[in-house]
């Protein structure tokens, strides 16, 4: 698969949907447009507008301009908001086929960040509701910082840290080889993990059409089930522009080559600069009223920086929207992405870590490295009922396909029964209730079920296909006291089918509360339970080609109990400047905690459930910007105290310290500078069985990696074209450092980045 090829097929594709013209007009609902400004007269960027009772909102652009669309006649709740101004609520009456016309002024006497979020409560509300830890992650910090993959969008998070590929939010996860992720990946609300490995897939996202990335930092059961043991990531994803918009981002860069002459002598392609291109692009439109689309795409061609770490590929994501009547919508969210990867598993020891390395293993040969073609295929469809202002119903499916196919070295696709196949298919239904003005009640169910054939899966059993049906019931209340006092309660039970003939189930309730002591400060506290059904990988994986691993169908579910407490403090330093500060406290405690743990009878690993676990600590975050958002810096500190309760010693891969800076400065209304830095401590304990098998293993010292970049804007498009173009140095003092066990981290590298808009 060639970058030029696929370019070639791709980009007819995206011209040929810039051309689409206006549908003929259809029957009108009522409209909302608008622009707000300061006091002093300036227009305002970014500031949201929301109708809560809707579930509806959107962000004024950079004129200070803004429209909500197809929405039902009748009397509304209009709220405007941004961090550094005033509220501003207004009630407004819509009929049907008119466009309400508005100017908002905002004074800037302010408290509270207008930001809505999701997550944290299955319905839009306020981040200044929210009664747990959450973060969020904007558009404008994916485009400057050309986030690719949401690894990259998560390195500047707090309280998170990624290993390889597994998340770890204030060490819930550790390190599991890429399976059994604790963190529950969400697009629009639907769980998108691996049917098989029970992992997040970090490339398969529209980052190009994603309105923010959502983190909730605590155990997400009670909403979503298991997976969210130890949090939830949800990529909200763009409405429909109303204006035609096109985007097309090309990139290309290179890793450089290492340092060390010993390294270059073991490998040829150390001494080389190994490129990094691709192309994203996208396009969106309100066609109508009735009517609309987004597409966007990646193609990618990356050389790694390793022997044998090769990635090429294409994704083509889509949503379709249509007003089916006055108050009922229907989208419809597809995605398909195939990579071809040689993926480097394990290094040959520290004096050799470019290369893969072997294990001997009873006189055969298992090999750090692997070759295969991977697809995947995503479809979501939802139905959405407004029964009236207060009462809305979704209807949700989801089917989610993968298939991994093993290549030899010749570059033949190996016979069929060594594919990998797996499937997740199955929907949802939420109600949500707004009984007063107070109060709000949210419920509904799900049913999923697993379908996997593979060869590796075979367990002592001897069976290939494993199936893993599941099901849940779920419901909360809030209400909404006094205007300062905001309680949440609700829970979650599901049951799990973990084996032929046996059946888990989960009680999971949570409680939260909000209270604002003064307008500028909210005091927040949660409980809440979570658990997790081991995934097929962790429990059926029987298989030595790359690693010894044994399976264990005696695995049980694992099962977290996580508190918290914290301060939240938003307000303005003098009349130009805005803060917001953080200060949270956290224990979580975890029962039957599945690590994979070397069996010295077995001479294979296994995983296997710890008997109980503890991670405590504290977070303290703070953010400072310009009130006109030209200018933005941000710190966070995150301390943790993970420990093996039944062994008496730090959980396994958890670094104690973690520290993010990120600061960004619109220098000229052309030229914006930007600089990350995030450090990590060396976790306290690391799997020395490991070191039994490959080489060096257990070798992993703290991480310091700083990133800067330059973004130059054109500030008189053309025609409507905007053009930017960006220069990014990652890495930058090229300190070397472990991603993950036995994997040296990316050195220093460059992009240039080119994106057009129009």
């Amino acid at each position: 698969m060639k970058l030029n090829a696929l370019i070639a097929f791709f980009l007819p594709l995206l011209i040929l949907l810039s051309s689409v013209n206006n549908l003929s007009a259809q029957e009108r609902s009522a409209a909302i447009e608008g622009v707000v400004k300061s006091v002093s007269g300036e227009t305002l960027p970014g500031v949201h507008i929301a109708i809560i009772a809707l579930q509806t909102g959107t962000s004024t652009n950079a004129d200070g301009a803004f429209r909500l669309q197809n929405l039902p006649a009748g009397e509304h709740s209009l709220r405007v908001s941004m961090v550094g101004f005033q509220t501003h609520i207004e009630s407004i009456t819509l009929e049907t086929g008119q466009t309400l016309r508005l100017e908002i002024e905002l004074l800037s006497i302010t408290l509270q960040s207008g930001e809505l979020v999701v997550t944290a409560s299955r319905r839009s509300q306020l981040i200044g509701k929210v009664s747990v830890s959450m973060n969020t992650i904007t558009p404008a910090e994916i485009n400057s910082r050309n986030i690719i993959s949401l690894d990259q969008a998560l390195d500047y998070v707090p309280g998170v840290q990624v290993l390889g590929n597994s998340v770890n939010i204030r060490g819930s996860s550790g390190f599991a080889y890429g399976v059994g992720s604790r963190v529950l990946l969400l697009v629009d609300g639907v769980p998108l993990m691996g049917p098989d490995q029970g992992g997040m897939d970090f490339d398969g996202l529209p980052l190009t059409q994603t309105r923010q990335i959502e983190i909730l930092k605590s155990p997400g059961s009670a909403l979503y089930g298991g997976g969210a043991l130890g949090g939830v990531i949800n990529l909200i994803t763009n409405d429909f522009a109303e204006e035609p918009e096109t985007t097309i981002r090309f990139f290309a860069g290179a890793f450089e080559p290492v340092r060390f002459d010993e390294w270059k002598e073991t490998w040829d392609g150390a001494s080389d600069f190994r490129p990094i291109r691709g192309v994203l692009f996208g396009r969106s439109h309100q066609v109508g009223n009735r009517f609309g689309y987004w597409i966007s795409g990646k193609l990618h061609d990356n050389a790694g920086y390793l022997q044998n770490n090769t990635s090429e590929g294409a994704e083509l994501y889509t949503k379709l929207g249509w007003n089916i009547g006055q108050n009922i919508d229907f989208s419809l969210y597809t995605g398909a992405r195939r990579n071809r990867n040689y993926q480097f598993l394990y290094w040959n020891g520290l004096k050799d870590p470019l290369r893969p390395g072997q294990i001997e293993l009873s006189g055969d040969s298992a090999s750090g490295s692997n070759r295969g073609l991977s697809d995947r295929l995503t479809i979501l469809p939802v139905f959405t009922h407004n029964i009236n202002p207060n009462i809305q119903y979704t209807l949700k499916g989801r089917l989610f396909g993968v298939a991994f196919r093993p290549i030899d070295r010749q570059g033949n696709v190996r016979p069929s029964d060594r594919h990998n196949v797996g499937v997740r298919y199955g929907g949802e239904a939420q109600l949500n209730i707004q009984a007063t003005d107070k109060l709000i009640f949210t419920g509904g169910g799900s049913f999923d079920e697993n379908y996997v054939r593979s060869d590796v899966f075979v367990g002592e059993d001897s069976l290939m296909v494993r199936n893993q049906p599941e099901g849940a019931v779920f419901m909360q209340a809030e209400y909404d006291w006094n205007n300062r006092l905001t309680t949440t309660a609700g829970f979650r039970y599901d049951a799990y089918q973990v084996h032929t003939l046996e059946t888990a189930t989960q009680f999971s309730p949570k409680f939260s509360a909000s209270y604002a002591i003064t307008d500028r400060l909210t005091a927040r506290t949660s409980l809440g339970k979570g658990f997790r059904v081991p995934s097929v990988a962790e429990r059926f994986f029987n298989n030595q080609d790359f690693f010894p691993l044994v399976s264990n169908l005696a695995l049980q579910p694992e099962t977290s109990t996580g508190y918290e407490a914290g301060l939240t403090y938003m307000g303005l330093i003098s009349r130009n400047f805005s803060i917001k500060t953080e200060l949270t406290g956290f224990w979580n405690e975890y029962r039957r905690l599945v690590e994979p743990t070397f069996i010295a009878g077995r001479g294979s690993f296994q995983f296997i459930n710890l008997t109980q676990a503890r991670i405590r600590g504290g977070e303290a975050s703070v953010s400072i910007s310009t009130v006109d958002q030209k200018h933005h810096i941000s710190t966070s500190y995150t301390l943790l105290d993970p420990v093996d309760l039944e062994l008496n010693r730090p959980l396994v891969y958890r670094s104690r310290h973690l520290f993010q800076a990120s600061g960004r400065s619109l220098l000229r209304e052309w030229l914006e500078a930007g600089l990350d830095f995030r450090a990590a401590s060396a976790p306290e304990r690391v799997d020395n069985d490991f070191s039994f098998f490959v080489s060096d293993a257990e070798v992993f010292p703290a991480v310091y990696v700083t990133d800067v970049r330059l973004r130059f804007m054109w500030n008189q498009p053309i025609r409507g074209l905007d053009l930017s173009a960006t220069i990014i140095a990652r890495n930058l003092f090229d300190y070397y450092y472990i991603e993950r066990p036995a994997i040296f981290g990316p050195p220093r590298n460059f992009q240039a980045v080119v994106e057009f808009r129009f």
